[in-house]
């Protein structure tokens, strides 16, 4: 007999919680690199954004991380595209942490 535990549950909640396409994703256990640090400086963030955009051009599921991060107000960058590109793009965004500084070119 197994025992179910509030942690068992918490992760089977998770896991189905979690859009499957997100299984496919390249990036995935490489958050830091799409998500900004504290007090990250402007030229830091262009530099890791600008990694993180290499990353999710060769993701087969780019589509759908962008559609999922449009969809669901997600902070970070996720299927190439910034908190503010999401906000240029029409998009609500709480608080868009790329419009604060210049875009990368």
């Amino acid at each position: 007999m197994s025992l179910i535990t509030r942690d068992s549950l918490t992760d089977l909640e998770t896991a189905l919680a979690r859009p499957s396409w997100m299984d496919e994703a390249i990036c995935r256990g490489h958050t830091q690199l799409f998500f900004a640090p504290h007090a990250e400086r402007p030229p830091a963030r262009l530099r890791r954004e600008a990694a993180a955009r290499q990353v999710c051009m060769r993701c087969p599921v780019r589509l759908e991380c962008r559609d999922h991060a449009r969809e669901n107000l997600e902070y970070g960058l996720w299927g190439g595209e910034s908190e503010g590109e999401r906000a240029d793009a029409g998009y609500v965004v709480a608080a868009p942490i790329g419009g604060r500084i210049a875009h990368a070119v």
